[in-house]
């Protein structure tokens, strides 16, 4: 039987197709962009849609599991990093409301690997200390994407609640790929996103960012301070929902440092080189001399979205919906266990959040 779930802040339903693919049945969802709701309507026409702050509504469905990533400018990397001046910072209360009116049986909620360090972690402990609050026994974990076999490095933080009658723990899956050691030995190799992306077109006019009219190349001075090349072999860099920002096309020529100045702050050069590494593995794969950024369709590809998704908007609004997901095969790895049970354990230690090496440890007691 599949597992009635609510989710919330969920763009265009990364998170929602890969709980849906390990167990569970969206019967509820919610986001406050247009577009992102035209794309959930599209792929979920049978679930009820909100758009709107998530603060005005009044009431949800019965559900089991309620999942979201609530947004994480404020805590990212990539952001401005003050979160006491960013309202979004207290959407996690939202989210809490939700589980306190619901009671679900488990909760996911994702956000960016920010959270944990910034201010010493006080900010992920004032999640924590909400949702251990409202009664569920905590999981976290750092999970990086490209562990569980998604072709992008792509690190977040994972909490997980499960209701505490339930007397039970979650215990968050293996890594199944990496480079493997003594310590790991079974480990499968990384997922290329070269390969992941080979069959699409090679130069698709109008599906990725281009510089109109511009002198200097479509190529900015700041896009070309680091490197943007991942190796064909190697997972890409993670896909970010802003398309100028967006990486480059594994087929292109390798980039080389061309002067670095960072003693005297951030400052690099970068250009290309005339090499395409990726050929030494392979010489038929195929190249760029002219060098791109990834297209929205590799994008989503790299993002384990299914080969027909097709996000509602402009091509600037996909980059959006498809960079802020959450990777489909990633949600249904560690969804998976959860739903079917086999990631719960028995409870025998006392009542603070777990992280996975004391969950490993009851996994094997039980």
């Amino acid at each position: 039987m599949k597992i009635p779930t609510i989710s919330l802040f969920a763009g265009c339903g990364g998170l929602d197709l890969g709980a849906e693919k390990a167990g569970a049945k969206v019967v509820f969802a919610n986001d406050i962009n247009e577009d992102s709701c035209s794309t959930l309507k599209k792929y979920f026409p049978k679930i009820t849609v909100f758009q709107g702050d998530i603060s005005t509504a009044s009431a949800f469905p019965d559900a089991d599991l309620v999942i979201g990533g609530y947004p994480c400018q404020s805590f990212s990397m990539g952001g401005k990093r003050n979160p006491v001046a960013d309202k979004r910072t207290q959407l996690y209360q939202e989210f809490g409301r939700c589980l306190k009116i619901v009671k679900p049986r488990y909760f996911l909620a994702e956000n960016v690997s920010g959270l944990k360090k910034l201010q010493n972690g006080e900010f992920l402990q004032h999640q924590i200390d909400l949702f251990d609050s409202l009664g569920y026994r905590l999981s976290t974990k750092m999970v990086n994407a490209c562990d569980y076999g998604v072709p992008q490095k792509r690190k977040r933080l994972i909490i997980v609640g499960v209701r505490n009658d339930l007397r039970k723990a979650f215990c968050f899956p293996s890594e199944t790929h990496g480079r493997a050691t003594r310590k790991h030995p079974g480990l499968i190799p990384y997922t290329s996103h070269g390969d992941a992306i080979r069959h699409l077109p090679l130069w698709p006019a109008g599906e990725f960012y281009e510089r109109p009219h511009d002198p200097d190349g479509h190529m900015s001075w700041y896009y070309m301070s680091r490197n943007r090349k991942s190796k064909w072999d190697e997972p890409s860099y993670t896909i970010v929902a802003n398309w100028r920002h967006v990486t480059l096309h594994p087929a292109c020529p390798t980039m080389t440092l061309t002067w670095s100045n960072l003693s005297d702050g951030w400052k690099q050069r970068w250009d290309f080189s005339k090499e395409y590494e990726h050929l030494d593995t392979d010489s038929s794969r195929p190249i760029l001399s002219t060098p791109r950024r990834l297209s929205w369709r590799e994008c989503a590809a790299i993002q384990t979205f299914p080969a027909d998704f097709t996000p509602v908007g402009k091509v600037e609004s996909i980059f959006t919906q498809i960079g802020n997901a959450v990777p489909p095969l990633l949600a249904e790895t560690i969804l998976r266990p959860l739903l079917n049970g086999e990631g719960l354990v028995r409870r025998t230690t006392s009542k603070e959040t777990l992280d996975n090496n004391a969950l490993q440890q009851l996994l094997l007691w039980n």
